[in-house]
């Protein structure tokens, strides 16, 4: 059983919904048109610690009481209750039942192959990622080639494990099935969908 939210502690969402809402929803369409680039999310938004802007911007975007949520954060604290009052998703505790996952932590994340990665009937049933990291550069990174790259895109994610780039290597493989995964850090993201090859 849920405990109730305490709306004292909440912070608020977006300042403008609508304008929030859409400036995200573009910005996502963009980020995932164009695999590594970098995009700026709206501002005006404080969700509580370790949630970053990109990635409640995104939460409050895509996610609603249809669309099951799994985190990694601790059950009852200030970021599950945020997210279950500005989204109103329910929280899975399997993260193979999940719509979307947020990972605010990099170490100790869940292998990819825990996640749902759709069926050969429904390919895209498969959860999609949200993986904050320490940092995106678009210099000095992996290799993307792919749909919506002309020639070849480059993206750093600061934080992520080598172990982490050969499950997605073993993922790739697996194409049509596999996650989506948006990479986000401060008011930034980044999106790696299921299309995109991974060069080293």
């Amino acid at each position: 059983m849920l405990s109730p939210i305490d709306l004292s502690k909440l912070t608020p969402g977006f300042s403008d919904p609508v304008q929030g809402s859409q400036q995200t929803f573009r910005a996502v369409l963009d980020a995932m048109a164009h695999p590594g680039r970098i995009v700026s999310i709206y501002k005006s938004l404080s969700p509580p610690r370790p949630i970053n802007l990109a990635s409640a911007a995104v939460c409050m975007t895509l996610i609603d009481f249809d669309t099951t949520l799994w985190a990694d954060l601790k059950p009852g604290s200030k970021g599950v209750d945020w997210l279950r009052f500005h989204c109103g998703c329910p929280i899975s505790s399997d993260p193979s039942k999940a719509v979307f996952a947020l990972i605010t932590r990099n170490n100790g994340m869940p292998t990819l192959n825990k996640f749902n990665t759709g069926n050969d009937e429904n390919p895209e049933s498969s959860s999609t990622l949200i993986i904050q990291t320490g940092g995106l550069s678009s210099t000095d990174g992996i290799r993307l080639t792919g749909p919506g790259i002309e020639t070849f895109s480059t993206l750093k994610t600061k934080g992520l494990t080598k172990h982490f780039w050969q499950e997605r290597q073993h993922q790739f493989d697996l194409f049509p099935l596999g996650v989506d995964i948006l990479f986000t850090w401060e008011n930034k993201l980044a999106a790696l969908p299921r299309t995109t090859k991974v060069e080293g």
